[in-house]
């Protein structure tokens, strides 16, 4: 595609994208002030934004923000830094990809809250059994996708690689890893997304302190406004850490090439 036409399909996407979100928030607003939805299950997008403006600077929001980032980062990080090598074995190993990969899949169709009782008793009341749940459904996807990446790589390049005699590691970083980023990184943002899911429905469901028991309290409460602005944020949080990673891929293959 000619660059000229490059240039001007983003900002055309983009201009969709803000449309469809201006669109569904105006009629969000319609609907909620005419009394098509009950406020029972959604308020007006000004009204949670104007709620949200006033929960923000409160030294609650700060602590239960900073409880539910650092859960998640905490999560995420441990799924990335174990599942990137776990995908990297089954791939270098065919036999333990083949015996390992149905329990994997297993274990990232099954509902891992099933765990909590047996992480409480081990681990305490505390944030580890939040933290080993959401670290869990973070690394499964992540494994898997880091397996299919390295396998759809195309044997020519491992021919290139051992014809200019490369040592292990630049076949690594100079040969393998760019190649398979495009792959690699869609089951890193999903691996983020289950981190996310994890921590705020654990939260939700089970914590003392966070984002999701702050918006669970409020559903408890009935209280929808502001429920829905604590639900806001965690909307905002995904979408700003996948801008990040979507930047940081493009980084990483042109600074890898």
């Amino acid at each position: 595609m000619p660059a000229k036409q490059k240039a001007a399909v983003v900002p055309r996407s983009s201009l969709v994208r803000w449309a469809i979100i201006v669109t569904l928030v105006v009629v969000l607003e319609l609907t909620t002030r005419t009394g098509m939805i009950s406020r029972s299950l959604m308020v007006p997008p000004s009204e949670i934004l104007a709620r949200l403006a006033s929960i923000v600077p409160t030294e609650q929001f700060g602590q239960d923000a900073a409880r539910t980032l650092t859960t998640i980062l905490v999560a995420f990080t441990i799924g990335l830094v174990l599942g990137v090598p776990l995908g990297v074995f089954l791939w270098r190993v065919p036999a333990a990809g083949r015996i390992l990969e149905p329990f994997i899949v297993t274990g990232y169709a099954m509902p891992t809250l099933l765990f909590y009782p047996v992480l409480l008793a081990v681990m305490g009341l505390n944030a580890g059994p939040i933290i080993v749940i959401a670290a869990s459904m973070s690394l499964i996807p992540i494994a898997l996708t880091t397996m299919v990446a390295l396998n759809a790589i195309k044997p020519i390049l491992h021919k290139l690689a051992n014809s200019v005699s490369a040592s292990p590691r630049q076949y690594y970083l100079k040969v393998l890893f760019p190649a398979a980023t495009p792959l690699i990184f869609p089951g890193v943002k999903l691996g983020f997304i289950y981190a996310v899911i994890g921590t705020v429905a654990m939260e939700f469901i089970l914590a003392s302190q966070g984002v999701g028991f702050r918006a669970g309290f409020y559903y408890r409460e009935l209280n929808t406004a502001d429920m829905w602005a604590y639900i806001a944020v965690v909307i905002v949080l995904s979408v700003l850490v996948n801008s990040v990673l979507t930047w940081l891929e493009k980084r990483i293959r042109r600074d890898m090439l």
